[in-house]
């Protein structure tokens, strides 16, 4: 073992809701209370609070066993304390009707090379969209459903779990908020971003020991230190096919198409050695294993739910919450689903040509899409030469884009533009 991960550790900060009767969020000084009251019985848990949330930190494990043990006794107080207030607990990637995304980020450590920590990061870059995949949870997202099994991660967390940009480890200068996030200047961990608010405690610590088995591999393995422009270019468009289908997604992967239920599968033999550390195995992934199987997702579940009370997401809040106070209830779901299609490649040149409306600002579409802007450039370019848009450009110099088939410059339909992503 090199000593870049030394020992080799796993937690996370997993942020779950807290809600009223009515299925709004309890307020910021009674989930402070909340959180001193958690801190008091469980003096070992680092329990704090972030927007409004419960952020469970258990702290960092050295096996498999250690984080299950700690996480289901933090479960167990953390569900008897709220009860008793008679409020409920809503574990989720989003708050359906109020605020923001609702994050769980996995922490690997122990950082012993700052370099390590940024091939880590690089290395790291090609496994998010299928890990982003696995944890989708977010499928209904300020008053929107339908198009994402992760608005959150489609969002980009609201800028607070981001792609990042590759560069030479050597040169690389420590960044906050990157969907793989070396956390040098703050601990000693490298951070797992990307991930929804998950709904299982099972499930989180399955998810955090396969990203620490990952991040092992491709340490060891010295994986990911350069990356070609096209590599690049398909982890990004990857992320919102991850977004967009979870489990159900089919990825760019090593030139092909293929699977999310295959890569994923195959990111489980990767992680087996790193896992093997933390005193896991593949038996030990039942529930991953079996959302792989299915391609079911979280997200599938909360949308089971949400179908049943009629797309009313105040209603679906509730009865989500209170379907939650059994703690098995989405492995209960999850074994009695069926297993779901692979579905084909989402086109995302489509997608981006949906976001070109009449004199659309550059500015837009890069915060709106999660291309780098020399792909997104690429594509702008090859539209206005297919004559599906117009450039122009404001008094500033900004760069205007219209499509044509919205002012009647051309026949040619923006949908039947034709896919390279």
């Amino acid at each position: 073992m090199s000593r870049a991960l030394e020992p080799l550790t796993v937690g996370y900060d997993w942020e779950m809701a807290v809600l009223k009767r009515t299925g709004e969020n309890v307020g910021s000084d009674e989930v402070e209370a909340l959180a001193d009251q958690l801190r008091g019985r469980m003096p070992w848990s680092q329990v704090g609070t972030d927007l409004e949330l419960i952020e469970s930190r258990v702290g960092s494990a050295r096996s498999f066993r250690e984080l299950l043990d700690r996480s289901r006794r933090f479960e167990r107080e953390f569900r008897r304390t709220v009860e008793k207030h008679g409020w409920s607990i809503l574990r989720s990637g989003t708050r359906p009707f109020e605020r923001e995304p609702v994050g769980a980020h996995v922490h690997v450590g122990t950082l012993r090379d700052s370099e390590a920590a940024f091939r880590i990061q690089i290395g790291m870059a090609p496994y998010v969209a299928p890990l982003a995949a696995l944890m989708a949870n977010s499928p209904i997202y300020r008053g929107r459903t339908g198009e994402y099994k992760s608005y959150r991660v489609a969002s980009f967390a609201e800028w607070c779990s981001t792609p990042y940009s590759i560069v030479e480890p050597a040169f690389a200068q420590i960044d906050w908020g990157g969907d793989v996030c070396p956390k040098i200047a703050w601990g000693s961990t490298v951070e797992l971003r990307v991930g929804d608010g998950v709904s299982s405690t099972r499930l989180m610590c399955e998810a955090a020991t396969l990203a620490a088995g990952l991040m092992y591999h491709v340490v060891e393995r010295c994986e990911g230190t350069e990356l070609s422009e096209d590599d690049y270019d398909a982890l990004l468009v990857n992320r919102w096919r991850a977004a967009k289908h979870g489990l159900q997604a089919t990825f760019r992967w090593r030139g092909d198409e293929v699977t999310a239920q295959r890569v994923l599968t195959e990111m489980v033999v990767l992680a087996e050695d790193g896992m093997a550390l933390l005193g896991a195995g593949p038996d030990d992934l039942r529930v991953v294993r079996s959302m792989i199987e299915k391609r079911q997702t979280q997200a599938d579940f909360q949308l089971a739910v949400y179908a049943k009370e009629r797309g009313d997401a105040h209603r679906f809040t509730r009865t989500f919450a209170n379907i939650q106070r059994d703690p098995g209830a989405f492995e209960k779901y999850l074994e009695m689903a069926p297993a779901l299609p692979a579905l084909p490649p989402a086109d995302y040149e489509k997608d981006l040509m949906s976001c070109i409306e009449v004199e659309t600002p550059y500015t837009v579409l890069v915060r709106t899409t999660p291309l780098s802007p020399a792909l997104l450039d690429r594509l702008l370019a090859r539209f206005v030469d297919s004559g599906y848009v117009t450039l122009s450009r404001s008094q500033l110099g900004v760069r205007l884009y219209t499509r044509t088939d919205l002012v009647g410059g051309s026949r040619r339909r923006a949908g039947a533009v034709r896919s390279r992503a």
